[in-house]
């Protein structure tokens, strides 16, 4: 009737199958997870530049206003403040990228 042997080769082949498709999810995902983050690095560069067009340009309009040195001062201590108030707050933003890049992965997952 049936044949122990091929039951058990199909099995196994169950299984590698199973496996390899498995390895290939994985695999999707990844290179789903690689290209996002190379967009989003790149993305983050071309905002950074903009920014600092923007703040020159806010600069040099305030040194017309103001006088010269104080357009840069003030934008200066803008970006001191910034800073201050992001190393401050650096666990909850810590937290809450945390927290986005879990939720990113559940969709992932899903």
């Amino acid at each position: 009737m049936f044949k122990l042997g091929e039951i058990k080769d199909k099995v196994i082949e169950l299984i590698e199958a199973k496996f390899e498709l498995k390895k290939l999810e994985i695999q999707e995902k990844a290179e789903r997870g690689m290209a996002e983050l190379i967009f989003s690095l790149g993305l983050i560069i071309f905002l950074a530049v903009i920014l600092v067009f923007v703040l020159h340009f806010i600069a040099f309009g305030l040194n017309v206003w103001l006088g010269e040195p104080y357009g840069d001062v003030v934008i200066l201590v803008f970006l001191l403040v910034s800073l201050i108030i992001i190393y401050i707050r650096k666990d909850d933003i810590k937290d809450m990228i945390r927290k986005t890049i879990e939720k990113e992965l559940d969709a992932m997952d899903s």
